[in-house]
């Protein structure tokens, strides 16, 4: 199975005696950093998280929100939770999903996000930002960070590993999405993203989900990346 994965992030943990334990995550080279400091979904198959309220709005394609939901079977939406597990185009909502099946946290694995404003990261994205788009001139105010890690299918024929990251300045928008180990499964599945009228939607063309793991348009192993505002040639 593919695997791109770096030791990278070390988090000191106190014990009882107020000596120093060090907890090495395992992080795919392509993702932020996740875990530690991340809020985390309830267990719950088909589940959401509560509304989360954004400190940088974000503008998707010409519609401006300040909340989000992150759903259980792998997609993001704005204006409620949505419990689907089969995907579908024309959804006519306002969708960004990494990787839409049904999955089933209450078997194992983890939902976790935050919206990460520290000066690290940021610069870690803007970086990525002008470097795909290098016409763009942009700074990051926010990144908003998703992430199911090694989170199993409902047919539990699997593990997936996948990350969405929003980026915004507050006027301009882009999404990262990234994978790390996508397990074969027989399920529907489906990658990309929608809007309420399907004017602009994008659907990755992956001829199977462990593929995932090594396309990109951006020629980054298990990256994609879209700029998502709605202005002129907002798609790379």
């Amino acid at each position: 199975m593919f695997n791109h994965c770096l030791l990278r992030t070390y988090v000191p943990l106190e014990d009882l005696n107020n000596s120093l334990m060090l907890l090495l995550l395992l992080v795919p080279a392509n993702f932020l950093p996740f875990g530690n400091g991340d809020v985390v979904n309830p267990i719950s198959d088909d589940g959401s998280s509560e509304a989360i309220y954004l400190q940088q709005p974000f503008k998707y394609f010409g519609r401006t929100y300040n909340q989000i939901y992150v759903n259980n079977n792998g997609h993001l939406t704005f204006t409620q939770p949505l419990s689907a597990y089969i995907p579908y185009l024309n959804a006519g909502i306002d969708i960004i999903a990494p990787l839409w099946t049904d999955l089933n946290n209450g078997n194992g694995g983890t939902i976790s996000y935050r919206e990460d404003t520290s000066s690290a990261v940021l610069e870690q994205v803007t970086q990525a930002v002008n470097q795909y788009f290098s016409n763009v001139p942009f700074t990051a105010a926010s990144a908003f960070v998703a992430t199911w890690d090694s989170v199993p299918y409902y047919s539990d024929e699997g593990l997936v590993t996948f990350q969405v990251v929003l980026v915004s300045n507050g006027e301009r928008s882009f999404i990262l999405i990234n994978y790390g180990d996508i397990a074969q499964t027989g399920q529907v599945w489906l990658a990309g993203y929608d809007t309420v009228d399907s004017v602009n939607s994008f659907t990755i063309p992956a001829a199977s989900a462990p593929e995932l793991s090594y396309s990109s348009n951006i020629n980054v192993n298990g990256r994609w990346t879209f700029r998502v505002d709605g202005s002129a040639n907002c798609k790379l």
